[in-house]
């Protein structure tokens, strides 16, 4: 090949244009050609790779970052790319310039064969790394590999698609990237191949068999084009330039630079693996450092083999709390008593008082149990005689932050979308949008106090508790719902399986169930005469449980689930159900407002039929109800308005829009209660599944997201005769069914047998009830204290500790101590996962937590930050956690404990 004959662009240029005026054809067919070169070749192909595995692992390591020390960072960081430096010369050896056309027979066919592999896996690991740093980008955190099976389903599926467009333009960056960068990064790994394979040509040669061909070459000369771009070289004869040292400046112009130039880099590049070689064998043996250097590449293996255990390898620092004095401790006992429950019929959620073999969970064995049964209720609450409660309806609200329940002046949403507008100045339409949001949510609330402007505005109040700090059970909505409904906390495990094991307790859906099987007399007389406790005359009708959303009840097998807690198959209205044409109000074809269904507005006529049968028949409602609208990506019917509030914050104003919707249903809910004249005799139940961290750190979704924000929910017990009051003391949504069975029996609300069966019931259950006043803490001894308790924490005291299992389920938990609600920790029950503490009451919007893998230098480092006291705390919290989590397993039977 030539050196003469050249590749000239700007000549083929104008060729191409002189020929396309009278031939398009083959102007076409060589612009296409000329792209497919630039494009196809093996340096971009290269470029592009390369790209992708360093730009991941940059992902990678930056998702941990707040977790390592900075000098580890700064000793070890190059480290950290020894991996990748190993992939990429690999990548860059596969596409050194193999000519298969040159062999001949089973050479050649091994060789294509060769070629076909390769190109497998360099497609393998440019797609890997790319699907990962798209992930980050869409969704603010890393790609867990074992959770892909989300995508198993349709409205799995639909909602990958969601982040399709973002996905596309980082791709494309990606393409644009590699392109300029092709020749650098070809050249730079080339040297590093050249060196790696140095000692292998020299052994060939020594062996008299012809050594293959460097990635590059270290002697001055002219290169044709087309060599270039295939990696080859010509081994004809080319002049070379000397050294001349003895004819002053004109000698030194006539230096070989550009040898010299290669001689540096190739200095360079060996330096950079010596260097490599040396760190790493020197760099200690620490988890998070291995963790940090595992290219992406490698990540999903990593991630599906990565099941080991992170708690039960913690040490003690402090020695404070009670490290591992409950080892041999569970809560799993013979069942109590319930002389009520039928003898001849296996009741759904009962099964353990029908198996003389299995255990149950038992709240006088369980060492965290705290009861405040035996207190007087609230001072506010002494006239519950006079509140019917005949039907309860548990509200569900998607993705709701407590901070948007109602939504509140100068908050860090509206605080973020005035950032986003020049000097802070929100169009007046955006902050009238704001101020109206949620008149609803005030109601039902009676909190007014927004501080907005509503002057002349009459403040209504529906009465009942508001709750202004509440953690949900769970991050995961089909969890937290099951830790609503039953009162439980949730498997610690990814996803919904839950509804493939031992849901430990009963349900409320299984207790409604069981007091439909009782024989409602009065004990004292038998006769046909009203029961002396029932009150306001329903106690003994016949309850009647029914699940309701408008979204696709396939997803995740959440109608398995429902069933399990208890709602019986026809009692389950989603979707698809909606959309068929067995549809008992017609087939419904709206379109849908996200990837899950469509909006609340067709389950309105099922509700609405739901209690004007109740009515006919003398039966009591138990309705649960999940909003929908207020998912990603906060999608609105079109015949709602939509109002931008913020300038680059799509998501963010879109779902701000969405709460109003969810507003404006919940008024349509409460509009129909009225109309059907059941409004006095209906308890609401409202509560967030999780909220979301958008204002705080722009993460769309609590999939691995630890902040606070995900985890604090709306709360409110509502009925028209209750009083309002407003509760700050800190509590979880697991404490829901026990009060909802406290209110039942404290209003009058059932008969003389069924206010026996839910005493006994709800003393067996972990969480206290919200109608009396909450204790923080009890004495090791057993008793209880509603004092708040400010001494360095110990094994004398016994907090209330609330846990929060965060999406997907297996990997982190939240805890936190009702005594000092402004701490938090999350704990990593795998590997490789961070520890997290914050304290809301400096850093409200957790965004600067203090984080780690190792626990000790953890500890040291809250120390730091925030004081010993605080330290020891956690360490109190993480032996509780430890505890806590082998627990849940045993008691929902799962991994080692299955049945």
């Amino acid at each position: 090949m030539s050196a003469t004959r050249q590749y000239s662009p700007q000549g083929h240029e104008r060729r191409s244009l002189f020929k396309t005026v009278g031939s398009p054809l083959p102007a076409v067919r060589r612009l296409v050609i000329g792209m497919g070169s630039r494009f196809g070749n093996n340096r971009y192909v290269f470029s592009l790779a390369a790209l992708a595995v360093l730009v991941a692992k940059v992902v990678h390591i930056g998702s941990h970052l707040s977790a390592l020390p900075t000098f580890l960072l700064l000793r070890w960081g190059y480290t950290f790319f020894a991996q990748d430096f190993v992939l990429l010369i690999m990548l860059r050896l596969l596409l050194g310039g193999w000519n298969a056309s040159a062999s001949r027979g089973g050479e050649g066919f091994v060789r294509r064969l060769a070629s076909v592999a390769a190109s497998f896996f360099i497609a393998f690991v440019t797609t890997l790394n790319t699907i990962g740093i798209c992930f980050f980008v869409v969704a603010g955190s890393e790609i867990h590999w074992r959770n892909v099976g989300v995508a198993g389903d349709a409205a799995g599926r639909a909602l990958l698609l969601t982040g399709l467009l973002t996905s596309t333009l980082v791709f494309a960056a990606l393409l644009l990237v590699a392109w300029i960068l092709k020749d650098v990064l070809f050249v730079a790994v080339g040297l590093m191949a050249d060196i790696v394979t140095w000692p292998f040509s020299l052994a060939a040669r020594g062996l008299g068999a012809s050594p293959p061909s460097s990635p590059s070459d270290a002697a001055y000369s002219k290169i044709p084009q087309q060599d270039i771009e295939l990696g080859n070289r010509d081994d004809d004869d080319r002049p070379r330039k000397s050294f001349k040292l003895n004819e002053g400046w004109a000698g030194v112009k006539d230096w070989p630079w550009m040898w010299l130039f290669w001689l540096a880099a190739y200095t360079l590049a060996c330096v950079g693996l010596l260097a490599q070689i040396v760190m790493c064998s020197l760099r200690p043996h620490e988890s998070s450092l291995t963790f940090l250097s595992w290219t992406p590449a490698l990540l999903p293996f990593i991630d599906f083999s990565n099941n080991s255990p992170n708690l039960e390898k913690l040490v003690p620092h402090y020695n404070s709390g009670i490290n591992r004095d409950w080892d041999n401790l569970t809560t799993l006992q013979e069942p109590m008593p319930l002389p009520w429950l039928p003898k001849d019929t296996v009741l759904r959620g009962f099964e353990d008082w029908y198996d003389n073999q299995k255990t149950h969970y038992s709240a006088a064995a369980d060492p965290l149990k705290i009861s405040n049964l035996a207190d007087d209720l609230l001072p506010e609450l002494k006239k519950l005689k006079d509140v019917p409660i005949r039907h309860v309806i548990t509200i569900v609200l998607e993705s709701t932050r407590k901070d948007v329940f109602p939504f509140k002046h100068n908050n860090v949403n509206e605080v973020r979308l005035k950032e986003s507008w020049e000097a802070g100045a929100m169009p007046g339409a955006a902050l009238e949008r704001l101020r109206t949001l949620t008149p609803v949510a005030k109601f039902l609330t009676g909190d007014h106090d927004d501080g907005f402007d509503h002057k002349g505005k009459e403040e209504r109040k529906r009465g009942g508790l508001n709750f202004n700090d509440v953690f949900t059970t769970s991050t995961y909505t089909l969890k937290s719902i099951t830790g609503t409904l039953c009162g439980i906390t949730p498997l610690l495990a990814d996803f919904n399986l839950e509804y493939l094991h031992h849901i430990y307790q009963p349900c409320l859906p299984h207790i409604f169930g069981a007091l439909n099987t009782l024989d409602h007399k009065d004990q004292k007389d038998q006769k046909d005469q009203k029961d002396e406790k029932d009150a306001h005359g329903f106690g003994s009708y016949k309850w009647k449980s029914s699940y309701m959303q408008s979204v696709v009840m396939g997803f995740d097998k959440a109608n398995e689930l429902m069933q399990k807690i208890g709602f019986p198959k026809d009692g389950l209205i989603g979707s698809e159900y909606l959309r068929s044409k067995d549809a008992k109000f017609g087939q419904v074809n709206l379109p849908n407002v996200n990837y899950f269904g469509m909006q609340e507005e067709p389950l309105e006529d099922y509700i609405r039929d739901m209690f004007e049968t109740a009515k006919t028949a003398n039966d009591r409602v138990f309705l649960t109800h999940l909003t929908s609208t207020s998912h990603h990506p906060y999608g609105m019917p079109s015949t709602e308005k939509y109002v931008p509030l913020g300038r680059g914050l799509d998501d963010l104003s879109h779902y701000i829009n969405a709460i109003g919707y969810d507003d404006r249903w919940l008024g349509k809910i409460l509009n129909m209660l009225d109309d059907m004249d059941v409004a006095n005799e209906t308890l609401i139940v409202l509560v967030g599944d999780h909220g979301l961290s958008i204002p705080e750190n722009d993460i769309l979704a609590s999939y691995y997201n630890p902040n606070v924000a995900s985890n604090h929910v709306p709360l409110v017990f509502s009925h028209p005769k209750l009083p309002p009051i407003t509760i700050n003391d800190s509590v979880s949504s697991q404490q829901i069914l026990p009060t909802v069975l406290d209110l039942l029996a404290e209003t009058g609300s059932l008969s003389s047998q069924a206010t026996t069966a839910v005493r006994d019931l709800m003393a067996n259950y972990e969480g206290q009830s919200l109608i009396r006043p909450v204790h923080k803490s009890k004495p090791a001894d057993g008793s209880s204290s509603s004092s708040n308790n400010n001494n360095t924490t110990g094994a004398l005291e016994i907090a209330n500790w609330h846990f929060t299992v965060i999406n997907p389920g297996r990997a982190m938990v939240g805890i936190r101590d009702a005594r000092r609600k402004h701490w938090r920790m999350v704990v990593p029950v795998l590997d490789n996962i961070e520890w997290h503490f914050s304290d809301v009451s400096k850093d409200p919007c957790d965004v600067e937590p203090t984080a780690g893998f190792d626990f000790t230098a953890f500890l040291l480092k809250i120390e730091g930050a925030h004081g010993e006291e605080a330290a020891r705390w956690a360490e109190e919290a993480a032996f509780v956690a430890r505890w806590w989590v082998e627990e849940n397993s045993k008691r929902w039977r799962y991994g080692p404990y299955e049945a």
